[in-house]
């Protein structure tokens, strides 16, 4: 074969090799646009049953009668009246757990639990494929959030989405200043979790740790908040549950971790009047 025809057959091939390339990165982008628009707008979906401001909540104590015949002072829902409704987001998905309000981020999402913690990376509240996968607990957690420490995870989106707002915290944690609370709503409990640290971390290191002595949770707790971004006066002597949000913090397959501890300081009945 001349040498010319050599030279012609390589640059053919280089050409189809690099259009190729080209095809191929031009389809994931497209998808990847495509599954992060219909993350959106099963997003706007869910968000459509939850009604901020929906509840009636009382806005003084009220009284009632305990099973002694004493009367009982009650004080007012703290927690904000959101309006969710359960019996949909369950009939979508047997795997729904609670709903995750986040004021300070503006971060509302339903919280989901897998029979692992590689499933919901890559799929949705509504069991469809996504690269914004969902908000997930750990799959080994108690699902009546009743762990001394219950991990929460979710993508760290470029968009902001799920804990895609992590990362404003991590710039400016004056955000907090108004409200470091996020709470989580059950069919009939709200639990509202006060921040008292967040960190970087690692994926690999001890700071996912499940425990359940007294012991090791002081020493969890001690740690977080000596090492934490941003100085909390929340008070641990009673020792009360922890839910714990995790996300990555830098580029796709990142080690790197941000972890918000929340401490329960309310536990109050949810419904609807």
């Amino acid at each position: 074969m001349k040498k010319e025809n050599l030279k012609k057959i390589q640059y053919a091939a280089g050409i189809l090799i690099l259009s190729g390339a080209v095809l191929f990165t031009g389809y994931r982008l497209v998808a990847s646009k495509i599954s992060d628009r219909r993350a959106e707008e099963e997003h706007q979906r869910l968000l459509e049953s939850v009604i901020v401001g929906g509840l009636e909540l009382p806005s003084s104590v009220t009284t009632e009668i305990d099973e002694n015949g004493q009367v009982v002072e009650i004080p007012p829902p703290q927690y904000p009246p959101l309006a969710i409704d359960m019996d949909y987001l369950k009939g979508i998905n047997s795997d729904f757990r609670g709903w995750f309000y986040f004021p300070a981020l503006e971060i509302s999402y339903p919280v989901v639990q897998g029979e692992d913690n590689d499933y919901y990376l890559k799929h949705s509240f509504e069991d469809e494929k996504s690269n914004s996968g969902s908000i997930f607990m750990d799959c080994g957690a108690s699902a009546d959030w009743s762990d001394r420490n219950t991990f929460v995870f979710g993508h760290n989106m470029r968009d902001g989405s799920m804990f895609g707002t992590f990362k404003e915290l991590v710039d400016d944690p004056t955000l907090l200043d108004a409200n470091p609370r996020f709470y989580i709503y059950t069919e009939d409990t709200v639990y509202t979790y006060e921040i008292f640290s967040y960190y970087m971390t690692k994926s690999d290191s001890n700071r996912y740790m499940v425990f359940t002595s007294d012991e090791n949770y002081d020493r969890y707790t001690r740690w977080a908040v000596e090492n934490s971004n941003y100085v909390f006066d929340v008070d641990l002597t009673g020792r009360p549950n922890i839910v714990s949000l995790s996300t990555c913090y830098g580029s796709a397959g990142t080690s790197r971790r941000v972890l918000i501890n929340g401490v329960l300081t309310a536990e109050e009945p949810y419904g609807i009047n």
